[in-house]
């Protein structure tokens, strides 16, 4: 396995911060090894927690609907794993030390060390079977649900979390997009003694099930522009609508910082 990709295209010119909070996100400031070393602690320590890693759709949804907003910013564990936050971070002078991609996150954990035991919920097709496989090599599996169409009416839902807590997972990889997978999150929190990470799409990336943008373009910052090359119609008004909201927050945020500069008696010494 090739060393992960921190695809930052911007220096890293000035030392992190603990957080970066932005318009209802509260980013933690730590690079992908130590954010494996933190999961992997509350892991062994048995000890509940909700992960997710915010990118500017994140945002948007944060923005525009009440449920988004509660799972995601309640969330124990925040990693920036969109380089717009990033830069947004450095921009209003709260830098964090780089992006933590989820794809990046979730293959450390599964190929890494020590051993989990494994729960893998959602991903199209087989996806989460055929991360399985691979998660078997390093791990014990103790649950794989797909999470095929009608999983949550009430009743299969709750089957689900009974499911999982039977299960015992010390690890468990949540995968079917925000904010589904944030909401699902907080209510198996409730059964489970282990740290839970909403994934997206790594869990079909990782299972071979879709490609992932080649190296060049991740260090470029370019990702995104591959996901939408392949998935067009699924992707393209979702990116134009988080974009525009981002860069209407940014430009908010930066107008906020310069006055409070200006405020600052000091800022003019």
């Amino acid at each position: 396995m090739g060393t992960p990709v921190n695809d930052d295209p911007t220096p890293d010119t000035a030392p992190p911060t603990t957080d970066f909070d932005f318009h209802g996100l509260r980013l933690a400031g730590l690079q992908l090894e130590t954010a494996v070393e933190r999961i992997t602690a509350l892991s062994r320590a048995h000890q509940q927690a909700v992960v997710v890693t915010p990118n500017i759709n994140h945002l948007h949804l944060v923005q525009s609907s009440e449920r988004a907003r509660e799972a995601i910013g309640q969330a124990d564990l925040q990693l920036a794993d969109g380089w717009p936050i990033v830069v947004a971070s450095r921009i209003l002078g709260q830098p964090l030390p780089g992006r933590v991609a989820g794809i990046d996150l979730v293959e450390r954990l599964v190929d890494g060390e020590p051993g989990f035991k494994m729960a893998i919920l959602g991903g199209p097709d087989d996806a989460a079977s055929r991360l399985a496989e691979r998660a078997r090599r390093r791990n014990e599996v103790v649950l794989v649900d797909e999470l095929r169409p009608g999983w949550d009416r009430p009743d299969r839902r709750s089957r689900l979390v009974q499911r999982v807590a039977d299960a015992s997972p010390n690890l468990i990889l949540v995968g079917i997009g925000a904010p589904r997978q944030e909401i699902l999150a907080h209510e198996l929190k409730a059964s489970v003694a282990a740290p839970i990470i909403c994934c997206g799409a790594a869990i079909e990336v990782l299972a071979g099930v879709r490609p992932r943008a080649p190296r060049v373009l991740q260090r470029l910052g370019l990702e995104w522009a591959f996901r939408l090359a392949i998935e067009p119609r699924r992707l393209a008004r979702r990116y134009l609508v988080a974009g525009v909201t981002f860069t209407r927050l940014l430009l908010d945020a930066m107008r906020a910082h310069i006055v409070g500069r200006g405020e600052n008696p000091r800022s003019s010494a």
